[in-house]
């Protein structure tokens, strides 16, 4: 677990913000590329790449770029998302959480037959109908795409359950597997801001921006996510074959002018035990950075939006 002093960031950021902002881009890119190069040289046996990770932690984002990477490198790969492997809402009225409601980080609510059995014809190069899922009206259905997997191209399916055993099978001759999460601690004297709360600070831009939730029904949502995590996401991230820290220095810097004013509100009801405060107190402290500096591919636009990966 990395740790950063706030007061560093701070000077940093009133220093030279574009440097900052270029060096946290430089830096998850290197990562990328590391991966990406151990991807390309495993491509025969490997075809599959499986990238997991807890709410918030940039799975969208990071697949899309090793896929730019790897049609670079002449492997021309796909994309798929876990969330299209939904089964039918009907199916999974009795899955519930720890206060009765409906438990929307647990795996049985997908489809893992068809999950796993296209993963398993992709590898082998057989052409599959890719499904797509209706949130609105909690349905799977067919796309119409037809997907084949040709000799030198690959495939990458990215979803919080992708490296549960459960969902995906036994991947291990067949797979390449990437854990993503932040994990890096900012501290205040003896405070730390839980890696957590990062990424709730990026999904409750993103809520807010893509799916028309308010902060309070975000922040509603904070403890059910976190059992999810623990449960469901946790336990698996052994399996990865690499783990990748997706903290950008600037980040909680470009969210200042999104959140402020609703983690103050939040924190004026929120239990101690939340670290909405701590929260609090990191933004207030830190200067702002302008979204204007921050580079259309970077994972950070996943959050504040003009991603060129994501809407």
């Amino acid at each position: 677990m990395h740790e950063i002093l706030l007061s560093e960031l701070n000077s940093h950021l009133l220093d030279d913000p574009e440097m900052v902002v270029i060096d946290a881009e430089a830096k998850y890119d290197r990562k990328i590329r590391y991966i990406a190069d151990s991807i390309c040289r495993h491509a025969a046996d490997r075809p599959i790449t499986l990238i997991a990770g807890p709410s918030g932690s940039g799975k969208t984002s990071t697949a899309c770029r090793i896929e730019q990477i790897l049609d670079a490198a002449g492997f021309e790969s796909h994309t798929l998302s876990m969330d299209n492997y939904y089964a039918d809402g009907s199916r999974n009225t009795d899955i519930v959480d720890q206060f009765g409601n409906p438990d929307y980080e647990s795996p049985l609510r997908l489809d893992t037959d068809l999950l796993y059995t296209q993963l398993s014809q992709l590898a082998r190069g057989e052409a599959v109908e890719l499904p797509e899922f209706d949130f609105a009206a909690q349905k799977q259905r067919k796309s119409g795409k037809v997907l084949k997997r040709r000799p030198n191209e690959l495939i990458i399916m990215e979803g919080i359950h992708a490296l549960n055993p459960e969902v995906t099978g036994d991947t291990h001759e067949i797979a390449n597997r990437i854990y993503l999460s932040v994990r890096t601690r900012i501290t205040m004297g003896e405070e730390r801001l839980h890696p957590s709360l990062i990424r709730f600070a990026r999904r409750l831009i993103r809520d807010r921006r893509a799916r028309g939730r308010t902060p309070e029904e975000s922040f509603g949502m904070l403890s059910s996510i976190s059992r999810g995590e623990n449960m469901y996401i946790m336990p698996y991230k052994h399996l990865a074959d690499f783990e990748l820290d997706t903290f950008m220095e600037y980040e909680l810097s470009a969210y200042k002018p999104f959140l402020l004013e609703n983690i103050r509100t939040l924190a004026e009801t929120a239990a101690p035990e939340t670290g909405i405060a701590m929260l609090l107190k990191c933004l207030e402290e830190l200067a702002p950075l302008d979204c204007d500096l921050i580079p259309e591919q970077s994972l950070i636009r996943e959050f504040v939006g003009g991603s060129i990966f994501t809407k």
